[in-house]
């Protein structure tokens, strides 16, 4: 009897331990896991702050550098200025965030490298359908996995903008005809002070 009980102890105490260490193997696993979420939303939240940043400042240098550039030169000759973003930005970006991709997108091209791809053809409906109640279009981030994706929103601000992009009839001819030079397909034209002219887009 005493060696039945023994042989049940020992049997017992195998089978507690077993589960010990399936406790342990799966807690280790566990932190592991939450190590990597962590991890992860923790470089998803930094690029999320830089981004926020650099797409902030790339708004102010647009509108700055335009109007300078048309101080200085004359609005028919401040195209370049406003096409895109500027050549030594660029260079300095990709310098510092080699994965990080930037460009300038809109519904109504004026360069057709600037046409949207279908992620951004969905924020744009939705800051459509959000403009009819009154809502301005407002900057979008998306997280996935360890990818993150900006877009920003970049409105008609002012009538310097018009100069360019206002209603045909209100451009003046010397900047029309230039438009037609440099861009024969041109769709840019038609807006109003407030309208959506089109967005940075951000992958990184």
């Amino acid at each position: 009897m005493e060696s039945m009980n023994s042989f049940r102890k020992q049997g017992f105490l195998i089978y507690t331990n077993h589960i010990k260490k399936r406790i342990l193997k799966f807690l280790f696993f566990f932190i592991i896991i939450q190590s990597f979420v962590f991890c992860g939303d923790s470089q998803s939240q930094e690029k999320k702050e830089i981004l926020i940043h650099i797409l902030a400042e790339l708004q102010n240098d647009l509108q700055k550098n335009l109007e300078t550039s048309i101080q200085k030169k004359g609005i028919v000759n401040s195209f370049e200025v406003c096409k895109a973003i500027s050549t030594q930005r660029e260079v300095d970006i990709q310098n510092e965030f080699p994965l990080l991709k930037i460009r300038m997108i809109s519904e109504k091209p004026r360069n057709p490298n600037q046409r949207l791809e279908t992620w951004e053809t969905d924020t744009f409906n939705q800051w459509r359908e959000s403009a009819k109640t009154g809502l301005k279009p407002y900057t979008m981030i998306f997280t996935e996995s360890r990818q993150v994706r900006m877009l920003q929103p970049i409105l008609i601000q002012n009538a310097t903008c018009l100069k360019c992009h206002g209603e045909a009839k209100d451009i003046n001819p010397q900047v029309a005809k230039k438009i037609k030079e440099l861009y024969p397909h041109d769709q840019a034209t038609g807006y109003k002070l407030g309208d959506l002219r089109g967005a940075f887009s951000a992958i990184w």
